[in-house]
């Protein structure tokens, strides 16, 4: 693509390429203050607006980048549509991004990683307080500008194209690198998740490279579920042991784990730095602290107390030259520089999309030319605010009313639920939601048998209970066969998978290989003990097997009762015409034969269709 306008822009040279879009170096030519600007013009490939759903998504998430502006945030100008091409503006960033200052071979130290991380929590918690998740927070999307400031690039974009073909198997999102094990699971996306990758980031710069290093996308993903990191230390021997701490809090696989929230971490990233900067004493606390580890102590027993700080910045005199950049979301075409080592980065970048990767409409619809500046937006929000701010402040005196209310209420609204209310929340969302996945009612069900293990409702609850421990068992060992592959599987395990394979397709078939297989290795019916966890991972997975002999039978059985009327019928008819037109009459056994050949619960008439078709004899037609 190339443009010499786009909106109100006249556009330059082109910065950077990737599968999402381009995006150029432009001029405002908006008539205000604006005009004669600077600014980075991305335009998307035209084949997105294409895809399904995707200019509804690209509307919604720009309308909820508007409500970002903080200096470490690139800030969004305005947006919009010419001759089908979706385009956004955004500020112009003179400077470097983390990775490729990484890249280039340099290394910061601990008190310039502690800033950066600080820098990133104050923008994180601006766009967190705005309900706006980053979700892909990496060195590529950080960028260091010639002030040595940090900017978040590309908020927004990992949800936006969440939706089309552009995503990994499964539906992952974001970089694997530096992916949290939320999403490596596909699981729901929490402000969490963006503490997971700062955790990453942070160990990057110190070690000069991410947490882990797989050759594989399934390699990465499993590493990012299950595997613990190296200490940053043992590649970055003069890290303080207080971060090496933080950052093994920040890469815990349980988000519950890390910090409740960014503001929360960033006070304690200061108080480390402010601790970790004075001199060691060599005398002791009363508590055995000697030196730093007390100043520590004690900055962080008041850290509540800390107010904000100033933005510190931090020494880009190792970078490069200044030059202006805007990261993609996977960025695989620069102009002017050398893409990233691909012993690092090529396991984890996704592949730019080929034309096969978007449906291609029969007939494109012209679509109207505009452009909307995002700060007209704000200011009619602003203006809107401050009349509804004599409204709130009359608000505040019924406000105070009820405030006595909520107080009264809070004890018994923040309670822990009684036995009686965790049994009808169990039942509740069962009802509503069925058993295929009972992870809806894990922690009521956990909280349950906890506090009220001896309520004699708690063994009508035990099957539960075990369904969902053989639901995370199942989910975990269908991880291990497409990371580990056939090789990696025991004999059980391989035939169980291939037969659920089947499941879909030919039900009958696979609950009989399913019977073969609990007949083969588990001829004394094992049954699972509630008391008992000593079951090896065949029996458990010959105990599901079962579960699902009976699921596809019945699927069978339901089949068979819808199918089997019309099928007879059929039959009946072949028989009618047998006499007048035999060979007609025998296509249509033949066709039977074909069909359901396969089915068990079909054989009687199949068997009938045969013997029909013999008396019939050949039918083919020769011509």
């Amino acid at each position: 693509m190339q443009f010499e306008k786009l909106g109100p822009y006249r556009i330059g040279k082109k910065i950077c390429k990737g599968g999402m879009g381009t995006v150029y170096q432009a001029v405002s030519e908006i008539a205000d203050e604006s005009r004669g600007l600077q600014v980075a013009v991305k335009a998307l490939n035209p084949q997105l607006a294409m895809a399904d759903g995707f200019r509804d998504r690209f509307e919604a998430e720009i309308d909820s980048l508007k409500k970002l502006d903080h200096p470490g945030i690139v800030h969004l100008f305005g947006y919009g549509e010419q001759d089908g091409i979706l385009f956004y503006s955004m500020e112009l960033v003179e400077g470097t991004s983390l990775e490729e200052e990484i890249n280039a071979g340099r290394r910061f130290d601990w008190h310039e990683t502690l800033q950066i991380g600080i820098q990133i929590c104050r923008a994180l918690k601006h766009a967190h307080d705005h309900g706006v998740i980053h979700r892909d927070i990496k060195p590529a999307n950080l960028m260091l500008t010639s002030e040595g400031q940090i900017k978040i690039a590309d908020f927004g974009i990992a949800r936006l194209f969440g939706g089309t073909q552009l995503t990994t198997a499964g539906g992952v999102l974001g970089t694997a690198n530096y992916m949290s094990p939320e999403q490596a699971d596909g699981s729901a996306v929490t402000e969490s998740c963006d503490q997971y990758s700062l955790g990453g980031v942070l160990y990057a710069l110190l070690a000069g490279r991410p947490p882990f290093r797989a050759k594989t996308m399934p390699e990465m993903l499993q590493m990012q579920r299950f595997a613990a990191p190296e200490p940053v230390s043992h590649y970055a021997p003069d890290t303080p042991a207080q971060l090496d701490k933080l950052l093994g809090q920040l890469l815990a696989k349980d988000p519950l784990s890390r910090f409740p929230n960014v503001l929360v971490l960033s006070r304690h990233m200061e108080a480390m730095a402010k601790a970790l900067s004075r001199p060691a004493e060599p005398t002791d606390d009363e508590n055995g602290h000697t030196g730093v580890e007390a100043a520590y102590r004690i900055d962080l027993d008041s850290e509540s107390n800390l107010q904000d700080l100033p933005t510190q910045t931090i020494d880009p005199t190792a970078s490069a030259a200044s030059v202006a950049k805007v990261q993609e979301l996977s960025p695989d075409v620069y102009e002017g520089r050398t893409p990233p080592r691909s012993d690092e980065l090529a396991s984890s970048e996704h592949p730019e999309p080929t034309g096969a990767d978007f449906a291609t409409p029969t007939e494109p619809q012209p679509r109207a030319t505009h452009f909307t500046t995002v700060d007209n937006d704000v200011r009619q929000r602003r203006e809107t605010a401050r009349e509804h701010r004599l409204a709130r402040l009359a608000q505040l005196s019924a406000l105070a009313l009820a405030i006595g209310a909520l107080i009264g209420g809070g004890w018994y609204l923040t309670r822990p639920q009684s036995a009686d209310e965790l049994v009808a929340t169990i039942h509740a969302e069962i009802e509503k939601r069925g058993t295929d996945d009972l992870r809806y009612v894990a922690d009521p069900l956990k909280e349950f048998f906890t506090r009220f293990p001896n309520d004699p409702r708690a063994a009508k609850l035990i099957p539960y209970r075990q369904q969902l421990d053989f639901q995370h068992f199942v989910r975990d060992i269908r991880i291990k066969s497409r990371v580990a592959g056939q090789a990696g599987l025991s004999p059980v395990e391989n035939v169980y998978f291939r037969s659920m394979a089947q499941a879909e397709t030919s039900p009958g078939d696979a609950a009989a290989k399913l019977r073969a297989l609990v007949a083969l290795y588990d001829p004394q019916n094992a049954t699972l003990d509630p008391d008992t966890a000593k079951f090896t991972s065949d029996q458990r997975l010959l105990i599901v097997a079962r579960a699902q002999i009976k699921k596809l039978t019945a699927s069978t059985q339901q089949a068979a009762s819808a199918e089997l009327p019309a099928l007879r019928k059929r039959m009946a008819a072949a028989a009618k015409i047998q006499q007048t037109n035999p060979r007609l009459a025998g296509q249509m056994y033949e066709a039977i034969i074909v069909i359901y050949s396969e089915k068990k619960w079909a054989q009687q008439i199949v068997a009938e269709a045969r013997a029909a078709a013999q008396v019939v004899g050949p039918t083919r037609n020769t011509n």
